[in-house]
């Protein structure tokens, strides 16, 4: 990868995937807190947080996506972008 080490590449996807797991864990402590002192919020900010969590890998594959064709693998590219795309229809059925 020219201009894009793999080095870069490879911190990239780590603070994708420690930064969305980071906000799940914050918004279930925060739900989890909240319910039990009774708040109605707590339930919200737990499907919040769980939600988070499951869009943690599709953040991911939205990063490779960047990350092949800032680095010009177009072909990698293409191919995370089927994949993100097929997260998606996932999510909607």
């Amino acid at each position: 990868m020219e201009g894009f080490s793999e080095k870069d590449f490879a911190k990239l996807i780590q603070r994708t995937l420690l930064a969305g797991v980071f906000l799940s864990l914050f918004l279930i402590f925060a739900g989890f807190g909240l319910s039990l002192a009774g708040s109605p919020l707590g339930g919200g900010l737990l499907r919040a947080g769980v939600l988070a969590l499951l869009l943690t890998p599709a953040a991911r594959v939205a990063m490779l996506v960047y990350g092949y064709l800032r680095g010009g693998e177009n072909y990698f590219a293409l191919a995370s972008f089927v994949v993100l795309g097929l997260l998606a229809v996932s999510l909607l059925v």
